[in-house]
């Protein structure tokens, strides 16, 4: 069988043109993913719309069916890293319930107060081994990972970027699940902290209110003296408006609980799945979704394969900043958060597809112009200082038509733009940089525009459907190319968090060469000070950065639809 390091050289050769001369600019593979891509040979499948909005109101009000409540019901329950939502605490408020006349935000009073309290409930992190039991329940179908991608440092052992600052939690029943993924904004302990009280305070509201369940925070959770049970009270949820009422009120539960244990800046993005009213006897199910920051969420399936289901929170034909999380929870401007991108999504689901949560230290290595096998074109564009790359020329035609998923706009969105214009026979065309060359045959021959160094130019549409395609390629054939599709939770995030380390691997490699840190005397390592340390690690950073890859925390959630039992080999 070959090595992991001979899977992913293969793999890279089928996805860019690193393994070419780079002095044969127009000798590059023809057979390329990202070739094929552009010439319009592989493309994104259509799957259910995805609506998005601000408000509940914004989306369409669908009932939802029966779903299991209690404690009892729960088949999968797990948090990471390193104990997770479990290694903070929270103190006991009054939880409301949903209206019949909605209101969309919690009041301070409902769920928690504007002054911050005391840190001193938060806990140093144990390892998954000293999670309390019912926070252990993960499996094939109810599965998170969360990592780090940074260097080791040769001299602690420890590895540059710790403690880890994302956070997942997942509570799951047979037919229904809630998924969570924070990631706390820059390095430090109260990034870490922003994250597990984010998740940790959006699902215990949501696990309460809408599943009648507190069982997995008692022991989370610091209870006055007095307290009434408040759980009695709780009705069933039974549309998908009230869902988002619930969802809204969750987050706002969160900032609370980031201010209440000092922490400081984090995304968060929140899935939740339940069964829809039967109508034609298949059961089918719903996947609402809120979100603030760059932490996004996908559903893969194999018949309509990757779609992202928080697409509406950016704009996909803008190359985004990966410095700029769009928006934060926690004390962003005095206590408040910036919610400026919050976004609400709702779609339909069939029974065996995988929904998942990502962190960007997740999805941007995914990014192909982080992995290097596109540049971004810039028409209209000066081009960045120190970046030489010379003008590209205005296409002569348009590519045949790509489809891309479908994402339904509402009348309060600002990205009708993203859905392309169709001609008169209901085709749709997107703005391509592939140019159309006639073969004395009277073939057709597509010409990829690229830079000096081979490298194809793409479009900020053309790079965020690459990047959607990466990730289902990984998923439907490994990163061999041979390998089964991927029909397991555990499968998915296995293989997409390996992805990230392969891609990662040149840059953590040359950090941790050890003269950064010693030098050689006399066949002895001697440790440099703190200053030549520093000076070093600024050149070995400067050297990496034309790598591929993105070093950051990596983290995903899965779970399986209708719990689905297919095993994946």
């Amino acid at each position: 069988m070959p090595s992991l390091r001979k899977r992913v050289s293969s793999y890279f050769r089928q996805l860019s043109f690193h393994n070419e001369p780079r002095d044969k600019r127009h000798n590059i593979n023809e057979n390329s993913f990202v070739t094929k891509y552009l010439q319009g040979h592989v493309t994104l499948r259509e799957g259910p719309p995805i609506i998005y909005g601000k408000n509940p109101t914004d989306l369409p009000n669908y009932e939802l069916g029966e779903y299991e409540t209690g404690s009892s019901s729960v088949i999968g329950c797990y948090t990471g890293p390193k104990g997770g939502l479990t290694t903070v605490k929270r103190t006991e408020k009054h939880l409301s319930v949903p209206d019949t006349d909605i209101d969309f935000i919690d009041t301070q009073d409902e769920c928690g107060g504007d002054t911050p309290g005391d840190a001193s409930s938060y806990t140093t992190p144990p390892d998954d081994s000293s999670l309390p039991s019912e926070w252990t329940k993960k499996s094939d179908l109810v599965f998170g990972i969360s990592d780090s991608l940074y260097d080791r440092n040769q001299v602690t052992d420890n590895k540059n970027g710790d403690p880890i600052a994302d956070c997942f939690g997942i509570i799951a029943r047979e037919n229904s699940a809630i998924l969570a993924v924070a990631d706390g904004v820059n390095w430090g302990e109260k990034a870490s902290i922003a994250a597990k009280s984010a998740v940790h305070g959006s699902l215990h509201y949501l696990n309460k209110t809408i599943f009648n369940d507190t069982k997995p925070f008692e022991r989370l959770t610091i209870k006055p003296e007095e307290t009434s049970d408040a759980s009695a009270a709780c009705t069933r949820v039974g549309n998908t408006r009230e869902i988002f009422v619930c969802l809204l009120r969750a987050f706002s539960c969160a900032h609370d609980l980031i201010l209440e244990n000092k922490g400081m800046l984090t995304t968060l993005t929140v899935a939740v799945v339940v069964p829809l009213k039967r109508r034609d006897g298949t059961q089918r199910y719903v996947c609402c979704v809120c979100n603030v920051g760059d932490t996004l969420a996908y559903v893969y399936s194999q018949r309509h394969g990757l779609r992202e289901l928080t697409k509406g929170s950016h704009d996909i034909n803008c190359n985004r900043d990966m410095r700029d999380a769009l928006g934060a929870l926690g004390p962003v401007d005095g206590i408040n958060p910036e919610l400026s991108n919050l976004t609400l999504s709702i779609t339909t689901l069939n029974k065996g597809d995988l929904v998942m949560v990502a962190s960007d230290g997740l999805t941007d290595n995914f990014d192909p112009n982080v992995c290097r096998f596109t540049v971004n074109s810039r028409l209209g564009e000066a081009p960045k200082v120190g970046r030489s790359e010379p003008p590209i020329k205005p296409p002569r035609r348009t590519v045949p038509p790509r489809r891309p998923a479908q994402v339904t706009d509402n009348k309060t969105s600002s990205l009708r733009k993203q859905i392309s214009s169709q001609n008169k026979e209901g085709q749709k065309f997107s703005r391509s940089k592939t140019t159309i060359e006639v073969r004395p045959g009277g073939g057709v021959r597509h010409h990829v525009a690229r830079n000096e160094e081979g490298i194809p130019y793409v479009t900020p549409l053309q790079r965020y459907e690459l990047q959607l395609l990466l990730i289902e390629d990984v998923l439907r054939h490994g990163i061999s190319g041979r390998d089964d599709p991927c029909t397991t939770a555990k499968k998915l995030c296995e293989s997409l968090v390996s992805f990230t380390f392969s891609i990662t691997s040149a840059k953590r490699h040359t950090l941790e060469d050890q003269d950064l840190y010693f030098d050689n005397q006399n066949g002895v390592l001697v440790e440099v000070s703190q200053q030549e340390k520093k000076i070093r690690r600024k050149k070995g950073l400067e050297k990496v950065q034309n790598l591929p890859g993105k070093l950051d925390h990596v983290t995903v959630v899965a779970w399986n639809v209708g719990n689905f039992t297919q095993s994946c080999n």
